[in-house]
């Protein structure tokens, strides 16, 4: 059983890494299951088998890719660590982090913006049974944030002023849609494999200036 169980979740991580590849490269509409099944080497009716409808791999993908990615930044700060630094170096440390994706994850920025727009969009709607293994992946986020801004209340070292989740969407969301926007080559002007690290890091500093707390 041991075995069999390895050569299954061996198969299922190379159905996940195929189909986020030909997602990224192709956008996740006109992929097919057929085309995945051929490209990862195994039957498509085993990618049935793993994934019952294509919105279930596609959520699956992007459960996957989330995971493994905060898994590697978890490991670079624990979320005990929260509690241990001002709010103001948390929010700095995730404003950062977004850069960085920008820099050497774009892959994963430019499925996370056709993701959202896939699951808004697609005629198989997906239920939120279907996103509780996404969801549960961003687990670690959504609590890190929520201490950080917790933490803020008591060194004030940004304004607390807003309402949490105001707070949230202007200012780590909107530092991630920028990063995913910039990624995708979807700012205005913009030129094809330009670095555009350095705008980023101009918002960066605006969202910092904004959340400072007032003398």
């Amino acid at each position: 059983m041991g075995k069999q169980k390895e050569r299954k979740n061996k198969k299922d991580e190379r159905i996940i890494n195929t189909a986020f590849r030909i997602f990224v490269e192709k956008k996740i509409e006109p992929v097919t299951i057929t085309e995945i099944a051929e490209e990862a080497g195994v039957g498509r009716a085993t990618v049935f088998r793993h994934y019952p409808t294509k919105v279930d791999l596609v959520i699956a993908v992007c459960s996957a890719k989330w995971k493994e990615y905060l898994d590697e930044l978890d490991a670079k700060r624990p979320i005990a660590s929260v509690k241990e630094i001002p709010a103001i170096d948390r929010l700095i440390f995730t404003l950062d982090s977004y850069i960085d994706m920008y820099r050497n994850h774009k892959d994963l920025l430019q499925y996370n913006d056709n993701f959202n727009h896939f699951v808004s969009h697609s005629g198989s709607a997906a239920t939120a049974g279907m996103l509780a293994d996404f969801h549960a992946s961003l687990y670690s986020v959504d609590t890190r944030l929520h201490m950080m801004y917790k933490r803020a209340q008591e060194d004030h070292t940004f304004r607390t002023d807003i309402p949490e989740e105001e707070f949230m969407r202007v200012t780590v969301h909107t530092m991630m849609t920028a990063c995913a926007y910039y990624a995708g080559g979807f700012i205005w002007g913009s030129e094809k494999n330009k670095d555009y690290t350095p705008e980023l890091l101009r918002v960066k500093e605006m969202i910092l200036d904004y959340v400072k707390v007032s003398a």
